[in-house]
């Protein structure tokens, strides 16, 4: 999945840069980094999955008589459902990203995806702000 080029708006790292010369465009910018917090949103969504899926598993619970909650039909329900979700993840994820299997890696890609959202919606509220001002 390739994400939307953007006109008025320069994401390098985590900081957002916005150039807009009247309110149209200004107007123009705001419209793209909704768009481009989607996008971004959607990815963390699917960095979230992907991270949920490597955190080891509860084991079943143990019954009095020794025997396990689970039984093989249980467990090999349990086992397509994780083949399945790892085709969702394989579909969702872009290719650059699905080398990321260390869950540290997740985890500072989750944190660099946050920070780049919260200057986002820093750069809306500072845009709005001037067209509200001006208008």
């Amino acid at each position: 999945m390739h994400l939307a080029p953007m006109r008025y708006t320069k994401i390098e790292g985590t900081a957002v840069a916005v150039t807009v010369t009247s309110a149209t465009e200004a107007k123009a910018a705001v419209k793209e980094l909704r768009h481009k917090k989607r996008e971004l949103k959607f990815l963390r969504g699917a960095l979230v999955r992907r991270q949920r899926a490597l955190r080891p598993k509860q084991g079943g619970k143990r019954r009095r008589g020794g025997r396990s909650d689970a039984s093989a039909v249980s467990r090999a329900i349990g086992g397509l459902g994780g083949l399945i979700g790892g085709l969702f993840d394989h579909v969702t994820v872009p290719a650059g990203q699905r080398r990321a299997h260390d869950p540290a890696e997740i985890e500072r890609e989750l944190k660099r995806i946050d920070a780049t959202l919260h200057n986002i919606e820093g750069c809306i509220l500072q845009l709005q702000g001037k067209l509200l001002a001006r208008g």
